[in-house]
């Protein structure tokens, strides 16, 4: 018993050299040699240009069972992606994104529908909608494919409302939640090779 009281002050020594200078510097070291290179930074000079060269596009979506849909295809496909962001204890802080991919008959094109952050929309199956895209995206043949379908980052009810109290035609609140959806998809799912070459390398 000796023994093992003899142990106690140096246990507990460890455990607070390890809480209180092993752990918060691991998170800085983390956080500063890991994270400022992870994700584009100053995206809120850049959600403008974006969304300046956006169009609506009129769709109609087809049942949520439908093969359309690029989940019911392959149900492998991701629709809820987490977004690591600087160590601050608390993993819930980390933004999140839902994806709804689909296939698009009357553009010939696959579309992914991204809410960061934001209650995904339900009620819009069956319907005709617009979405709001970007002209960039729709003119390059490199988007609009499986693997790489295009960003769409609003969406709206085109005969009727499919948010509730007709949120759809509050233009403030589509025009806010339009920009916030731009600038995450720009900082946390723009490939940072992109963005430099759409953004960085024309100013």
């Amino acid at each position: 018993m000796k023994r093992i009281f003899k142990h106690i002050p140096m246990v507990l020594a460890g455990q607070i050299i390890g809480g209180v200078l092993v752990v918060p510097l691991i998170y800085f070291l983390i956080n500063k040699l890991y994270f400022p290179y992870k994700y584009n930074d100053n995206v809120e000079v850049y959600a403008e240009n974006y969304i300046k060269k956006s169009k609506h596009i009129k769709v109609y979506m087809y049942d949520y069972d439908s093969k359309m849909y690029l989940s019911n295809l392959e149900p492998e496909t991701k629709t809820l992606e987490t977004f690591m962001v600087k160590m601050d204890g608390n993993y819930f802080a980390n933004p999140e994104a839902r994806y709804i991919p689909f296939y698009s008959p009357e553009y010939k094109k696959y579309f992914s529908i991204m809410y960061f952050d934001f209650p995904k929309v339900y009620g819009y199956d069956n319907k005709e909608v617009y979405l709001t895209v970007n002209e960039d995206d729709m003119s390059n043949p490199e988007y609009g494919t499986k693997d790489n379908p295009i960003p769409v980052l609003k969406m709206v009810g085109v005969n009727e409302s499919i948010r509730e109290d007709n949120k759809d035609y509050d233009k403030e609140y589509m025009d806010s939640f339009y920009r916030e959806n731009v600038i995450r998809y720009l900082k946390y799912k723009m490939p940072k090779s992109e963005f430099k070459r759409r953004f960085k390398n024309n100013k």
